[in-house]
């Protein structure tokens, strides 16, 4: 079961880098457009759901709710490690440029985005410069939207851990 996981994780892990390099080479721009995290999203939830079925149907169709978590988390957690890996290789030695420009519409989009919600002019000017001392593809900011993502991947892990789980029944 923990094979199988491992290497769903690895196939997801190939399916995101393959998509981010295409998305990279269609229009790196596109990393902009929130479709194209929900898809992201959509991918590894469809993924992470996939291998916990899997997994029980190996497992006799039953499977405790600590073992269809463990199979969702490791497929989710490998296969999105591949994806923030491409993301860092492509923007931090690929392709600087199209970083700083992404970097830069991201506090265009930001700024938009305080003003709509009516934060005052003194406070958007602190917010952009504080925003602006940090690249969105740097290693540490990277590394932290992995782990707050996957965490948020892992409440979905959660609730499908629940729903999926079947113990095996006594005779």
């Amino acid at each position: 079961m923990k094979n199988l996981s491992i290497e769903l994780g690895y196939k997801l892990g190939g399916v995101l880098a393959f998509s981010t390099i295409a998305i990279y080479a269609i229009d790196y721009e596109l990393f902009l457009n929130p479709m194209t995290s929900l898809g992201v999203s959509i991918i590894i939830i469809i993924a992470g759901v996939y291998s916990t079925i899997q997994s029980k149907n190996i497992n006799d169709n039953a499977l405790s709710f600590g073992e269809s978590f463990k199979s969702y988390f490791i497929t989710v957690a490998i296969g999105y490690l591949f994806y923030h890996t491409t993301m860092f290789v492509i923007f931090s030695f690929i392709d600087i440029d199209a970083a700083k420009i992404i970097d830069d519409k991201l506090l265009v989009m930001l700024k938009e985005n305080l003003k709509l919600w009516g934060v005052s002019k003194l406070e958007i000017k602190a917010m952009l410069i504080k925003a602006a001392k940090t690249s969105s593809f740097s290693f540490s900011t990277i590394a932290s939207t992995y782990l707050v993502k996957l965490l948020g991947y892992s409440l979905i892990g959660l609730i499908t851990s629940l729903a999926i789980k079947k113990n095996k029944t006594e005779y």
